[in-house]
């Protein structure tokens, strides 16, 4: 079995069975995905090869995310994870690299006010538990994200595999759910073009109208669209909020070869992320658009899907 996660075992709002559509499926439910050959970004240029893993069915949630405060104060410079925690099996050296731990927040008060995210003012978070610990937790850096897999027991997925499970594997989809070209997302597929909260903004399909009304509530409790779940069950694979990968991007191109390859860059200032976001236009959410992010950002578009190991 993975390296199960504990942010479920207080069984509260967002870290317990109450997550999906009918907000009783586990939130830490974590499915298996059988390893394969396909095409990165759906170009023949790109093949890799991924090995069996598991993927957790949800993003990170907010009461997840809480639970690893509660209990441990959370990662900061007087708690970081420890050296090479969150590392993938068949990757050398893609654990915790002890000089991120300057990037982290000096102590958990400053982390608290960091996740509120005051320069976006749409953070997820609140200090203390409200309506939103179903949302995926945006606002978090990176590396707090990165610290939050290893200590769930688990870590976060490589570009590669991100993109294998959105992709179907070797069914190369546009969409998670499928779709015969980029014109194939609906409103009841994803949270995508601000239309989470189910107004809807206009024909942004392949680009943006001149105007859209986008709010906080855009973002919305994880698994909520079931019509546009992947291959094999896994939720919010395409919009709602990116999903971060180990993957350096600095170097702004894919590794080849790839068999379980990642493109460590530990210093490298950027990552990449996967699958759109609730405010990002219908092409944004295929399985071959790529996209990056500060690896000290806080975007409060960016979330993660921890990954766990056979």
């Amino acid at each position: 079995m993975p390296g199960l996660p504990i942010s479920c075992s207080t069984n509260t709002p967002g870290a317990g069975a109450n997550c999906g559509v009918n907000g009783s499926d586990d939130c830490c439910s974590t499915l298996p995905v059988p390893g394969g050959t396909f095409n990165r970004l759906n170009l023949p240029s790109l093949p890799a090869t991924v090995s069996d893993f598991y993927l957790d069915k949800y993003m990170v949630t907010v009461g997840r995310f809480r639970q690893y405060i509660e209990r441990t104060g959370g990662p900061t410079q007087a708690n970081p994870p420890p050296v090479g925690a969150g590392a993938h099996p068949k990757i050398p050296n893609s654990g915790w690299d002890p000089s991120w731990n300057s990037k982290l927040t000096a102590d958990t008060n400053g982390l608290k006010t960091a996740l509120v995210c005051e320069q976006w003012d749409w953070p997820s978070w609140s200090n203390a538990p409200g309506a939103e610990e179903k949302k995926p937790i945006v606002c978090a850096t990176w590396y707090e994200l990165f610290a939050f897999c290893a200590w769930d027991g688990g870590r976060l997925p490589t570009q590669a595999e991100i993109n294998y499970v959105s992709a179907g594997g070797n069914q190369q989809r546009i969409y998670p759910w499928g779709g015969a070209s980029v014109e194939d997302i609906e409103l009841d597929d994803a949270s995508w073009c601000c239309q989470g909260d189910g107004t809807v903004a206009g024909d942004c399909k392949t680009g943006y109208p001149s105007l859209y009304p986008c709010s906080p509530s855009d973002l919305t409790d994880v698994g909520k669209f079931p019509k546009g779940a992947g291959r094999w069950g896994h939720m919010d694979l395409a919009g709602n909020a990116y999903k971060a990968t180990r993957d350096g991007s600095e170097i702004y191109q894919l590794l080849v070869p790839c068999n379980d390859c990642s493109r460590l860059d530990n210093n490298s200032i950027s990552r990449f992320m996967h699958g759109g976001s609730f405010l990002a236009a219908g092409y944004k959410q295929t399985t071959d658009f790529q996209a990056s992010y500060r690896s000290d950002d806080r975007r409060y578009y960016v979330t993660a899907m921890c990954a766990r190991d056979l």
